[in-house]
């Protein structure tokens, strides 16, 4: 049964971000669409240029999450929103700006009240009152050329029957209200600050809302090897580092499975 959910407003979305001073005004609005990482991409390919363009869409039915995981929104149910960013303007290493992205998306949802964590690389996540992480979002960013296209996906509607997995949550689910067009006009305007953080700014302010570091962690590597070892830091390039019984290593891409306290 589809719930009856209001139609993103793209004349709201540009009045909200009428308040704040972003440069960052074009964005198009579809009512569904397979991709919106996917539409970006086309558009990149059709006419590239040095401009900052965003898509966002009501439904998207073939959205990707990392490792090709599927990434489904229902229609009026959350955010699905894509940036095509050159990297020119990110004073980070590019293989830093995933990491950026998070921090940008972390401030939106603080922004709302929520007590918010990033789980390494791209989760979204939120700290319940019995401190149980539950996943609000995720983040997928793809190289093309000179550009990096920004995928955000965050749960605002979704209720207990819609979740994708039992750790999984909504921000309605968590009594936090807000229109999706202030959301999305937040995320715009917080990815744009970010881009000005090099190094020295952004790596202290994702440690500090991180809640990977300091635990023990079993990370699945694309090669399906599996690590297991304790989270010491994030290195400027966005790489994980970890202390395992065999010595510290990087990791550079990997999905983090098991994350709990480490022992002292």
């Amino acid at each position: 049964m589809k719930r009856r959910r209001s139609a993103l407003d793209p004349d709201l979305i540009l009045s909200e971000l009428a308040k704040t001073s972003s440069k960052w005004l074009d964005i198009k609005v579809f009512a569904q669409v397979e991709s919106t990482n996917d539409l970006a991409v086309k558009r990149l390919s059709e006419t590239p240029d040095d401009e900052v363009f965003a898509i966002t869409a009501d439904e998207q039915i073939k959205g990707r999450g990392r490792l090709q995981r599927e990434w489904h929104s229902p229609f009026g149910a959350g955010i699905a929103l894509s940036v095509a960013v050159p990297t020119k303007l990110f004073s980070c290493e590019v293989s830093a700006i995933p990491l950026l992205v998070g921090i940008a998306a972390n401030n939106c949802l603080k922004n709302l009240g929520a007590n918010a964590k990033l789980k390494w690389p791209n989760d979204l996540m939120i700290e319940t009152d019995s401190a149980e992480l539950k996943k609000i979002g995720g983040i997928l960013v793809q190289r093309q050329g000179d550009h990096v296209v920004i995928g955000i996906g965050l749960n605002t509607d979704l209720q207990v029957d819609e979740l994708p997995t039992e750790i999984a949550t909504s921000l309605s689910l968590i009594n936090i209200e807000t229109s999706r067009e202030s959301l999305i006009a937040d995320l715009l305007v917080q990815l744009e600050a970010v881009t000005k953080l090099d190094s020295n700014k952004w790596l202290p302010l994702y440690l500090a809302v991180s809640s990977t570091l300091n635990t023990q962690v079993s990370v699945t590597r694309q090669s399906e090897s599996i690590v297991m070892g304790k989270a010491i830091g994030v290195l400027e390039s966005g790489e994980l580092l970890l202390d395992t019984e065999t010595g510290r290593i990087e990791i550079t891409s990997g999905d983090v499975l098991q994350v709990r306290p480490s022992q002292p």
